[in-house]
């Protein structure tokens, strides 16, 4: 199992911020510590600073507080919580810390990535790393779909020709995001039928394959059934939106908002 270091690092950002919050507060916090006393008659509040020159309040036990100190015992009472906030948030950033650094360098991915290439050529590797992951899975050969003829020709910054317009945005924004995917990859489903999906997409660090369809005249009332049609045969061969399955859509008036889009791609492959 992959463990997704980029959550630690968010946390680890998380903790710092929450120290900026807590260390923002102590600094106008008042010195000393609070004691409390539960009795019959109810909850008593005292008031211990060793550096007073108040008798009672560098004492062991410490100044009583009245109801109208009650304010004191408040902040008294926070700056206590802060200060176990503070302790906290350091020991756990450590332990991220630690292990981060544990996890990484016992990366067994990492063992062939710095073997030797002619050793490779004789090796099975038992696991490999994330970055060969992807560059086996882009390397991966399959049939490609023809064109018409006399179809319009929009290419992809990636160099491969794709069929409309539309397509040629998502493929550039998965590319220029680092997102892997294979454009009109063969989907074998039950009943022998092959479907394909615009993209299917490796979702990282996962390793999960996801496929996005583009939803193009839906102002079309044939085109609009078949897309229906599409999405009840991928539900039934347990390809569900927003777990395996995921759409963006147009009309000639409504066009893809590409806004939407990067959102919706960062969303979901980047978790941002």
């Amino acid at each position: 199992m992959k463990i997704d270091i980029t959550k630690l690092q968010k946390e680890i950002s998380w903790l710092e911020e929450i120290e900026g919050r807590v260390k923002g507060r102590l600094s106008h916090a008042p010195k000393g510590r609070l004691r409390i006393m539960e009795k019959q008659d109810g909850t008593q509040y005292y008031y211990i600073d060793i550096e007073s020159i108040n008798k009672a309040e560098c004492s062991k036990n410490g100044r009583y507080l009245r109801k109208s100190e009650r304010g004191l015992a408040k902040q008294l009472a926070q700056r206590d919580y802060d200060m176990q906030i503070i302790k906290a948030a350091e020991a756990r950033k450590k332990a991220i810390e630690r292990f981060v650094e544990v996890y990484e360098q016992t990366d067994l991915g990492k063992i062939y990535q710095k073997t030797n290439q002619y050793r490779k050529e004789l090796i099975t590797p038992g696991e490999i790393s994330d970055e060969e992951y992807v560059k086996c899975w882009l390397a991966e050969e399959y049939p490609r779909m023809g064109f018409e003829e006399n179809a319009p020709e929009f290419i992809t910054e990636r160099g491969e020709r794709v069929r409309s317009k539309s397509e040629k945005i998502i493929a550039d924004k998965l590319y220029i995001l680092g997102i892997p995917y294979r454009y009109e990859y063969p989907l074998k489903l039950e009943g022998n039928i092959t479907r394909r999906p615009d993209f299917m997409i490796l979702k990282m660090p996962e390793r999960k394959e996801v496929y996005l369809e583009h939803l193009g005249m839906l102002d079309k009332q044939e085109y609009l059934e078949d897309a229906i049609y599409k999405w009840n045969l991928y539900e039934k061969n347990g390809l569900y939106i927003g777990d395996k399955l995921f759409f963006t859509h147009e009309t000639s008036k409504y066009p893809l908002n590409t806004r939407v889009l990067d959102g919706l791609l960062r969303k979901i492959f980047m978790n941002e």
